[in-house]
């Protein structure tokens, strides 16, 4: 809202445009101490500079060389004077009020400050107010403006009251801030506490110094309960065997500026098992240093047994697809021994029968290695065992032999390595079955198939291990179904294809702390596809065969 017009405005002298003149008693250089020295003062009610009490002197000067805002008001009518750190403060006001009442001044607010002012001067009653709304003309408008200040009465030698000394401070910014803050705090603390993730605040050495909502519900507990303990022995872990030193160990970790990531599995108090995305994360102040850590948990058990359903059901599809080449496999051998054997009833040269009857013992030599291979493939024991490269090959290539032969493809092997690598035997077939599987898919027109063994190191980690290789001369991949080939349900297969496959062999190449990757071309003869796989002698400890 505008200001109303000040009546008085148009008796106030414009500020001095004259080169200040030197008045003895006014010391300093600063911007007000120049104004003061050169304003008129004999057409105020203090009169000359030369005339003013010692004590007024003493005041003004001590305001002048003050760096936080000040004014003195003089006399039964308040005159204005102030230093430099009070300019931006006056904003407008400044320099055409120097020199006037204070009524003149802040006749917008004298119904607040005129009585306090009073109080002052008349009866020597000092007084602090802090955060008060005293609104100001700032830009022609009157605005809200909040003020912490004090007002102190200054004694002339005579024990009379002569003035009021005014320190003050314009605290609407930091009180807009504090205020923003309260909010930030606020809507945190909302957020904190209604978030469905479990989180907490640790002190460095791992004691608990709050918890949201949701991590007290987990085991039913009060914040009462848990502030002031050692993270460790807190009831989530506690019911879990072997998690609280693993988190003791993570809180270690951490106090020295690790983020700690890792899939906890707890336990509830009634003995459900939930699955956690747990994490731990050092918080720093503006020097750099640790100050907290903060836990935070993600419940991921619905994620985890739907990656356990879709593993079952790729496995499950597996079979079937391992089933199907099988049937086909021994199918083949089975109608030729019924032709020999057919063949052998209806001749009576004895050298023809036994022929026949060689030729179909070959065959049926080929279906007891069809069928003791497919007894092995999913043979999975309790633990890894140590297995040759080769035999791993053998007993994929031969479940696909039949349609390796169908769709015109060469097999080229090099097997050179001699060390047995640990594995999960079943899973590392299975592995193999995937890759040279969508090999032969991507062939259908005849290629060659190439599958290589040898002892490598693993450059990054430097850790021995055996490194497989699966390659094919098909038509390629495109950068954009590279980018997507290990996603679960993509698959370029159509109705033929899970798109579950490539996933779970990912899953199961991690599992035994490998590394899969793959290469591919489209260029016009020399396109393929490369699938490299290098399994650590060392990858599969004993636990994880549980």
């Amino acid at each position: 809202m505008l200001a109303k017009p000040n009546p008085l405005a148009a008796s106030i002298p414009p500020p001095p445009s004259h080169s200040p003149r030197l008045v003895p008693g006014i010391h300093g250089d600063g911007e007000m101490a120049d104004l003061i020295r050169a304003h008129s003062w004999s057409r105020t009610p203090l009169g000359r500079v030369e005339t003013w009490p010692e004590t007024l002197l003493t005041t003004v000067n001590t305001v002048l060389g003050c760096q936080f805002p000040a004014l003195v008001f003089w006399g039964p009518q308040f005159i204005l004077l102030y230093n430099d750190a009070m300019i931006p403060l006056q904003a407008e006001k400044h320099p055409r009020y120097l020199g006037h009442s204070a009524q003149e001044c802040w006749q917008e607010a004298w119904h607040l400050i005129g009585p306090q002012l009073e109080a002052v001067l008349h009866r020597g009653e000092p007084s602090f107010h802090e955060n008060v709304l005293v609104p100001v003309i700032r830009e022609g408008q009157l605005t809200d403006v909040y003020w912490t200040y004090s007002y102190s009465p200054i004694h002339e030698p005579s024990g009379k009251i002569g003035g009021i000394l005014v320190v003050c401070h314009d605290v609407t910014e930091e009180r807009r801030t504090a205020a923003l803050a309260r909010d930030s705090a606020a809507r945190l603390d909302a957020i904190y506490n209604t978030s469905l993730e479990y989180i907490g605040l640790l002190s460095t050495d791992g004691i608990v110094l709050d918890c949201n909502s949701a991590s007290l519900r987990f085991a039913g507990n009060t914040r009462e309960d848990l502030v002031g303990k050692p993270f460790w022995d807190c009831p989530w872990w506690t019911y879990t065997p072997g998690a609280s030193d693993a988190v003791r160990e993570a809180i270690a970790r951490a106090a020295a500026g690790e983020h700690i990531r890792y899939e906890a599995p707890l336990k509830r108090p009634d003995g459900e098992v939930i699955v956690f995305d747990f994490s731990l994360s050092p918080v720093r102040d503006s020097s750099g240093k640790i100050v907290f850590l903060v836990p935070e948990a993600h419940d991921i058990t619905h994620v985890k047994r739907t990656e356990a359903a879709l593993k079952d059901s790729e496995k499950l599809a597996a079979v079937g697809r391992l089933a199907a080449s099988i049937a086909h496999e021994v199918n083949n051998p089975l109608e030729s021994v019924t032709n020999l054997l057919y063949l052998s009833q209806t001749t009576e040269n004895l050298e023809e029968i036994r022929e026949y009857l060689r030729l179909a013992d070959r065959e049926l030599r080929r279906v007891s290695v069809i069928s003791t291979q497919t007894l092995r493939f999913y043979r999975q024991t309790t633990g890894p065992r140590p297995v040759q490269s080769f035999e791993l090959f053998d007993s994929v290539l031969s479940i696909h032999q039949g349609r390796i032969v169908n769709a015109r493809i060469q097999v080229q092997r090099r097997l050179r390595a001699t060390q047995p690598v640990e594995c999960f035997e079943g899973e590392m077939r299975q592995v193999l079955m995937n890759l040279i599987g969508n090999a032969v898919d991507a062939m259908r027109d005849g290629g060659r198939l190439i599958v290589r063994s040898r002892e490598a190191t693993h450059i990054p980690s430097g850790r021995k291990g055996l490194c497989l290789t699966v390659a094919d001369t098909g038509h390629g991949v495109d950068p954009q179904t590279m980018k997507r080939i290990f996603e679960p349900f993509f698959t370029t297969k159509g109705m033929s294809g899970t798109g579950l496959g490539l996933w779970v062999t990912q899953g199961i190449v991690d599992r035994h702390h490998g590394v899969l990757s793959v290469r591919s071309s489209q260029r016009p003869s020399r396109s393929g596809t490369v699938f490299r796989l290098f399994l650590p002698f060392d990858g599969v400890a004993p636990s994880s065969a549980s």
